[in-house]
């Protein structure tokens, strides 16, 4: 008997919650777009980055200048 007095209320209630689970299932379900912020974030060690490329052109830099300095270095003695 309790049974059939629940029925109307679940039948009330049933449509918000399923439109709620739609909503909770497909925002963890979708997928990013091609430009989407997180993509761009990438480590320093990655020489594709733009962050990346400047730390590689700092280091070769530095062993530029390294090695300028040996050569004028030999060259004095």
């Amino acid at each position: 008997m309790t049974a059939y007095r629940a029925v109307p209320y679940l039948v009330v209630a049933a449509p918000p919650v399923i439109v709620l689970l739609t909503i909770l299932i497909g925002g963890c379900s979708m997928t990013r777009t091609a430009n989407d912020p997180i993509e761009g974030a990438r480590s320093y060690a990655d020489p594709t980055s733009q962050d990346g490329g400047k730390l590689v052109d700092e280091l070769d830099r530095r062993a530029a200048r390294e090695d300028l300095q040996r050569i004028v270095d030999e060259a004095r003695r």
